[in-house]
């Protein structure tokens, strides 16, 4: 039993639960049983890792669990990229014709509003609790992924139903299409950009973005899957390399931070 105050409702509870940061759904999607160790690989500022921890903590309450799941989470893991190569959001949309689109640029993008088996609430809810989640804990040795500053309890209300999606944040939503990544996933990242902060939160399958400030850049804001009418979702190729751009340069930081803390000589071979 653990007591203390839920971060999303605010209230005392006697029992907070062992809150995972990414879904336990997206750790199964991972893990490849197939491989002489299974286990998914962990990146994130401060460590990459393959192992079968997960990244938990004693944050919400048993209701605002249910509450995270039955909003956003429980949907999105249906519809994402799953195990067996199968991806209900992706095939919906194939279905359709895509609103925008060009004979020369691989990119499209759906007006979700138009698509009723697409829950835009949902995926609505799933990205900005993520991006939320990343705010109010230090996940990655002791330091917090994702800096919301003023708007953090805005998303809090947002997520309690108590207010609209914050102003002065863009939330964007994309498909990836491609095979050589397209399961790539780690906890977001970002950094700040010109006079706002941008995240990244990449999923099997999916790819979140998330800028907060006021003076975001006008093709982000444009791109918004809250505030834009039609909740625009993008679908892309071009995606998964500026995914795998982005890993690589967190692989990096570690590698420098590892070998910058060893003393001279004392590098592992």
């Amino acid at each position: 039993m653990r007591i203390g105050k839920c971060k999303l409702c605010l209230g005392d509870s006697l029992d907070l639960q062992d809150s995972h940061f990414l879904p336990k759904g997206v750790y199964r999607i991972l893990r490849d049983g197939g491989a002489p160790n299974p286990n998914p690989w962990l990146i994130s500022e401060g460590q990459t890792v393959q192992a079968s921890h997960q990244l938990t903590a004693p944050l919400f309450c048993r209701d605002c669990e249910q509450r995270l799941s039955r909003n956003g989470e429980r949907w999105v893991l249906t519809n994402c990229l799953k195990k067996d190569g199968s991806f209900p959001l992706a095939a919906i949309l194939a279905s359709r014709t895509p609103d925008v689109s060009s004979a020369t640029d691989p990119t499209r993008v759906y007006w979700a509003a138009n698509v009723p088996e697409v829950n835009s609430q949902a995926l609505a809810y799933f990205g900005a609790s993520m991006f939320w989640r990343g705010s109010i804990h230090p996940w990655s040795q002791g330091t917090v992924p994702v800096e919301l500053g003023p708007f953090r309890e805005s998303f809090r209300e947002y997520l309690m139903g108590l207010s609209d999606f914050p102003n002065h944040c863009a939330l964007l939503v994309a498909v990836r299409e491609g095979k050589a990544i397209d399961r790539l996933t780690h906890i977001p990242v970002g950094e700040r950009m010109g006079l706002c902060h941008i995240y990244k939160f990449p999923m099997p399958g999916l790819a979140f973005s998330l800028a907060v400030g006021k003076n975001i850049p006008a093709h982000f804001r444009g791109a918004c899957f809250v505030h834009m009418p039609g909740n625009p979702i993008i679908v892309s190729p071009i995606i998964e390399e500026l995914l795998r751009q982005d890993a690589s340069q967190v692989l990096q930081k570690n590698y420098n931070r590892r070998f910058q803390a060893e003393p001279h000589g004392k590098r592992k071979r």
